[in-house]
């Protein structure tokens, strides 16, 4: 991945090119945009499917299918969606 943004000084501000935005009627738009927006989907998604899993486990115990394929992924996905968090919460991304 390019990176968009540098660093400006040591206040931890950053900037972009104009090149990456523009200013539109509506606010702004442009390729910084467009990936600041791809990194906030991809946060929703993995909270929205935190809240979501443990409902299908719930659902699969109840059915006696713990030792199942599907619930073996579904707990290895639950683990890296949580790890995957976290590292946003670590950059300060929640």
């Amino acid at each position: 991945m390019e990176r968009m943004t540098r660093k400006k000084g040591e206040d931890g501000i950053y900037m972009v090119d104009e090149s990456v935005v523009e200013h539109t009627a509506d606010g702004y738009a442009g390729e910084a945009i467009n990936r600041l927006a791809k990194f906030e989907n991809m946060y929703e998604d993995l909270v929205a499917s935190r809240k979501q899993i443990p409902g299908e486990l719930e659902k699969l115990r109840s059915q006696g299918k713990e030792k199942s394929v599907t619930f073996k992924e579904l707990m290895v996905k639950k683990m890296m969606n949580a790890n995957i968090i976290d590292l946003f919460k670590m950059y300060g991304l929640d």
